[in-house]
């Protein structure tokens, strides 16, 4: 069981860092709030705090960014924020949001 869930926790990672890299090799002033967000993400993963947890409350975040913002994504970003929501879907969010969805400080 701790493999499996380290295992797990590897994963969403992997996803963290491949859609950091995705929105950070494009130089589009609307996605640095995105890149920050999610590099506090990765550093809290990595710290070994609940990656799947903190990565689906991301995945509410970054959508409601991109929807409210309008912020354009290409068909890589879409394709790894919907990975991160499947790898993430089971986690319980209930004690979780203490802050509005739209607001980056909920992940300090």
């Amino acid at each position: 069981m701790l493999e499996t869930t380290i295992t797990k926790q590897n994963e969403i990672v992997k996803t963290l860092k491949d859609l950091y890299a995705s929105f950070s090799k494009v130089q589009i002033k609307a996605y640095f709030p995105l890149e920050q967000t999610i590099l506090k993400v990765i550093a809290k993963a990595e710290n070994h705090d609940d990656a799947a947890a903190w990565s689906n409350k991301l995945v509410m975040y970054l959508q409601s960014q991109i929807v409210l913002k309008q912020i354009p994504i290409n068909k890589e970003q879409d394709a790894l924020i919907n990975s991160l929501s499947e790898q993430c879907k089971n986690t319980n969010l209930n004690y979780v949001y203490l802050a509005p969805i739209d607001d980056s400080l909920q992940f300090d």
